[in-house]
């Protein structure tokens, strides 16, 4: 069964090489690789003798969401099976990716719920638990963490959302739909430390954004009684 990990990254290179080294100390040839390079100041290039590496250098920077959704469909045309996503400042240790992959044998999608291991803004907490929050009361689920960017999907669940248009921080939008397709799905705890190096994007202002453009797109689907 063909499986596909997904790292988006933007001018994050550093990091990345330093995850790949990680990559290849826990696993051999278990799963091929798909990079985009969203728009960075410098394209990315790396050996071609590593036949599972894929890298794509978009000439923009479309965002996280343009970027999942054209992994998404990577994906179903080279028929993969599985997928799963992380972030390429070495938030996310890559020791959880086999435990994503095996956990789609019996599920549709997995989600992330993390334990953050360093500190954070005081903004950028309140910002993702007030989502959390609105979401949940909404929607009636229970849910602690929406805006996770390591996930896992099987293709039934990249076939539902596939042509959907992503906002910019598309977590709590995939986790809607696919919920409200009713497929099944588990969670995985996992462990956040600090970025490799250089800063989040998510500061006060980026976390005021991601707050926004969440929220809206949240009181939209309801007012349109849609998920997509």
């Amino acid at each position: 069964m063909k499986n596909l990990l997904f790292i988006p990254c933007y001018n994050d290179e550093k990091s990345l090489r330093k995850l790949l080294i990680e990559i290849g100390n826990l696993y051999q040839s278990s799963f091929d690789i798909l990079i985009i390079n969203d728009g960075s100041d410098q394209e990315l290039y790396f050996s071609k003798k590593n036949k599972s590496l894929k890298i794509i250098n978009l000439k923009n920077n479309y965002g996280i969401g343009f970027c999942l959704k054209f992994a998404i469909k990577y994906a179903l045309k080279n028929n993969y099976k599985k997928f799963c996503r992380i972030d390429s400042d070495g938030e996310h240790h890559p020791k959880y990716i086999k435990d994503i992959f095996k956990m789609l044998d019996l599920n549709d999608f997995i989600l992330g719920d993390r334990k953050i291991l360093f500190k954070q803004s005081y903004f950028k907490i309140a910002s993702k638990k007030m989502i959390n929050l609105i979401i949940n009361k909404l929607f009636g689920l229970k849910i602690d963490d929406y805006n996770c960017g390591m996930m896992g999907l099987k293709v039934n669940a990249m076939k539902k959302i596939k042509n959907d248009h992503f906002i910019n921080y598309p977590e709590p939008q995939i986790i809607l739909k696919l919920l409200k397709n009713k497929l099944k799905y588990s969670i995985i705890k996992i462990n956040q430390r600090n970025r490799f190096s250089g800063n989040s994007s998510i500061n006060f202002f980026g976390g005021l954004d991601f707050f926004l453009i969440t929220l809206f797109f949240v009181l939209n689907r309801i007012l349109n009684n849609s998920y997509d």
